[in-house]
């Protein structure tokens, strides 16, 4: 295996990189907060992002969304300033399908690869090495980098169409997003009627209505605690790149368009650095129950 770096230690980077360590030498890793890389062992801390491209041939980065993105790809110290040819992006983050086309233009004319490699799944399944991996880029490349997608992947699809892996990381989110903002509605319409949120969501989730993700966040619902796992800031983002993607392809997503409203609501009563399951509190707030 080539030289191994990694960029970005959030809540999904740090669990992703650990796994990847159980396996795999990493020569350099980069995080704007130093601090979050203080319990590794082994593994060289850099200063600048262009100092893991100068060391490293291929990268793995999970970072926020486009703006970081564009930073710590192709910013002022960013890792096109010194990255060598032949050399492979990975990217895990969520951007928009314009970010990861355009992303993979400019390394190509450095003579790079890029990779997309979007996940699925929660922070605790990320320390579990139970991620869903959708990786887009050709066979031969893919066949590179599949031993270290692996290591914190329990399953991996592979869609070799360039812009493929965001565009359905994007379509799954939609449908998570929708699933919730539905069953605030509901839930909220239950405790009009009379019945008690805990005993709704149990009701919910024993018929034809039952809902995974619904399912997953119960527990946070029932005690309104919406520790953050995956942020409902993130949430909105990703829903207003389903937008755009829904406006590029002429392909309307009215329950989604209606769905970011309500995250968006959530936003303005400062819910955005709470789980996104907190969607279900905005309908109260809407109408003056909570």
């Amino acid at each position: 295996m080539s030289d191994l770096g990694f960029i970005g230690l959030g809540k999904m980077g740090l669990p992703i990189l650990r796994a990847i360590m159980e396996k795999y030498e990493v020569k350099a890793v980069y995080n704007r907060t130093k601090s979050k890389a203080a319990a590794l062992q082994g593994v060289k801390v850099a200063e600048e992002p262009f100092s893991v491209a100068s060391s490293c041939n291929i990268i793995f980065a999970i970072l926020s969304d486009d703006n970081a993105c564009e930073n710590i790809f192709f910013g002022e110290k960013g890792i096109a300033r010194t990255i060598r040819p032949q050399s492979i992006v990975v990217n895990l983050s969520t951007v928009s399908p314009e970010f990861g086309l355009s992303a993979e233009r400019r390394f190509q004319e450095l003579k790079c690869s890029y990779i997309e490699a979007p996940v699925l799944g929660s922070t605790a399944l990320a320390r579990e090495r139970k991620l869903v991996s959708l990786v887009s880029c050709p066979e031969e490349l893919y066949k590179t980098v599949s031993g270290v997608i692996g290591t914190y992947s329990a399953r991996v699809f592979h869609l070799p169409q360039a812009g493929s892996a965001i565009k359905m990381k994007l379509i799954t989110n939609l449908i998570m997003a929708v699933n919730l903002a539905a069953a605030g509605e509901a839930i909220l319409l239950a405790e009009k009627a009379g019945i008690h949120k805990d005993l709704a969501l149990d009701i919910i989730g024993s018929s034809g209505a039952e809902s995974r993700i619904v399912a997953l966040k119960s527990g946070t619902i029932k005690a309104g605690t919406y520790e953050p796992e995956f942020l409902l800031k993130d949430m909105v983002k990703d829903l207003m790149y389903a937008s755009n993607l829904s406006r590029n392809l002429s392909s309307p997503i009215p329950m989604g368009s209606n769905a970011l409203q309500y995250y968006l609501a959530a936003m303005s009563i400062g819910l955005g650095n709470l789980d996104f399951s907190s969607v279900v509190r905005s309908f109260r707030f809407l109408i003056g129950s909570s």
